[in-house]
């Protein structure tokens, strides 16, 4: 088993890259923490260190054996704070994700209610693509996340809609429907499309598909990005057309005008929601999606 203070001696070596200077940032002698590392790399069985004469570098292992390490001693470092300053049931801290969309919309206005009827609980935030929380989540580096549904695999997790927002298209300024107030997807269907990457957005692009398919065309997707502004961006260099949050149309850009989507009569859709591992352990989580949905109202 290797301990922390193994890994606090190998994070010194691999920032200092010189023994002697490492051993001195940890008041302690030169020989015995080049032992200790040698221990260390004979338990993993990998060579951390690539020791010449004159040098010291890290190998590809190294490399990410420090991006670890780090990782574990700030998580390690972060409960040994919670555990010394929890002093009732509201201490402690909650990790949690988001897309880019809920920045732009809910999500501010959330955290400050639940911060203000929580003082002394730590709320760390992060913004990610879908994709990107789902995995976070399920090793464990967030608690919740506020994410597109539906998801295309749910195992080990719990799902809880938060509410429907609706969708908008982003034109070129000088597009001949840029002034309309609303139009049909179908009226588009000609036209080049900017989207995600399904694996980072497989909830928005399942309802973008979806749309398409009931209004009876394929769409010609030109380029995928991971990124909503970056999709925008590529718009108003009028490489195509993009679907968007309408929470987006606070982002004024320059050659880019943004129309509300119809199916016949009713905007078209896409479902915010929380997710979590299905078993946690963190009773912050359940009594932030309560009060999230208490505010909302819950999915419309």
């Amino acid at each position: 088993m290797i301990e922390l203070r193994q890994l606090e001696q190998f994070v010194a070596v691999a920032e200092e890259l010189n023994f002697r200077r490492a051993a001195l940032r940890l008041h302690m002698s030169q020989p015995p923490l080049s032992n200790a590392i040698k221990r260390l790399e004979d338990s993993l069985g990998k060579s951390l260190f690539d020791r010449g004469r004159r040098h010291v570098r890290l190998t590809a292992v190294g490399e990410l054996f420090l991006r670890e390490s780090r990782r574990t001693l700030g998580q390690a470092a972060h409960a040994v704070h919670l555990a010394r300053h929890a002093s009732d049931a509201k201490s402690g801290s909650i990790r949690l994700s988001f897309v880019a969309s809920a920045a732009l919309g809910p999500l501010p206005e959330l955290v400050r209610r639940f911060r203000s009827g929580h003082p002394g609980v730590e709320v760390l935030l992060d913004s990610d693509t879908t994709g990107g929380q789902l995995e976070s989540l399920r090793r464990g580096g967030t608690d919740v996340a506020l994410i597109v549904a539906p998801l295309q695999d749910a195992r080990g997790l719990a799902v809880h809609p938060l509410r429907d927002e609706n969708i908008l298209i982003a034109l070129p300024a000088g597009h001949a429907l840029a002034a309309r107030r609303s139009i049909q997807l179908g009226q588009v269907a000609r036209e080049r499309f900017v989207s995600f990457p399904f694996a980072a957005g497989p909830g928005f692009e399942s309802v973008f598909l979806a749309a398409c398919q009931r209004a009876g065309f394929v769409p010609d997707i030109v380029q995928e990005v991971s990124q909503m502004l970056t999709k925008i961006t590529l718009v108003a260099c009028n490489v195509g057309v993009a679907l968007v949050p309408a929470s987006f149309a606070a982002v004024a850009m320059p050659g880019v005008a943004y129309v509300a989507l119809h199916e016949g009569r009713k905007p078209l859709r896409y479902t915010l929601a929380f997710a979590t591992q299905a078993r946690h352990d963190n009773p912050l989580v359940d009594a932030f999606i309560a009060e999230a949905r208490s505010a909302l109202g819950g999915s419309d």
